[in-house]
This record gives C-alpha cells, structure tokens and sequence, in this order.
C-alpha cells in the first residue's frame, strides 16, 4: 500500500522495470527523501481502504520488507497462531536473513464485534 521515500524508489519511478539486481546494487537505496523532522513540515501519504472482518495488515520497516520477501512474509503471517506470534517469528525471520538494519513490525487485524 506504500513505498519507501527514497532515492531508490524514486530513481525507479523514472526508469520502469529496473532488475532486482540493479536494485540491489544501487548505491543510495537507503537514502531517504521524506521524513518526520528532516524539514518543518512533511507531505504524508494518506490513502482510504474498504476493511472487512478479518483483514489483515502489516506495517514494518524495511528492516524486514529489506531482508524478507514478501512471500516469505506472508508465509510467517498465515502460519503463525497469533498476531504476536507472526511479529516475533517475522522479526527472527530478518535477523536469521542477515540482520543488516534494524526491525520494526507491526500487525493488525479488524474484527467486528467483541
């Protein structure tokens, strides 16, 4: 639903279909171009979803989305018993694939009723 604020993201924005490869070699992917307290103010992405009961929503850093593909990450989320599990295994899933930034993972789920 998001994208990094960073030279990466940006340089692929202009030149469509770069390679895994070239991504990975890129020397300023970890440069980023917005966040809180770089400048006075910050434009912030906002966007409206439709929820229902039961969806589900992962919000991380690139610590794990950097590390983890996104199958893999889907993969520890639908196994995983409990919300807290699937944060806790996620997180040792970064650090077993090298552990190179730091991690931030948040899950949650919308459910109706009590």
């Amino acid at each position: 639903m998001t994208r990094d604020h960073s030279l990466l993201e940006d340089y692929k924005d202009a030149k469509p279909g770069m390679s895994d490869e070239e991504q990975r070699k890129f020397p300023h992917k970890n440069v980023i171009t917005r966040a809180l307290g770089m400048r006075e103010t910050v434009q912030v992405d906002i966007h409206m979803q439709e929820i229902s009961d039961g969806d589900m929503f992962l919000f991380c850093s690139d610590g794990l989305s950097g590390m983890v593909d996104d199958a893999s990450i889907l993969a520890v989320v639908t196994a995983a018993p409990s919300l807290e599990r699937a944060v806790s295994d996620l997180v040792d899933a970064a650090n077993q694939a090298g552990g190179t930034d730091n991690v931030t993972v948040l899950a949650l789920q919308c459910l109706s009723g009590p």
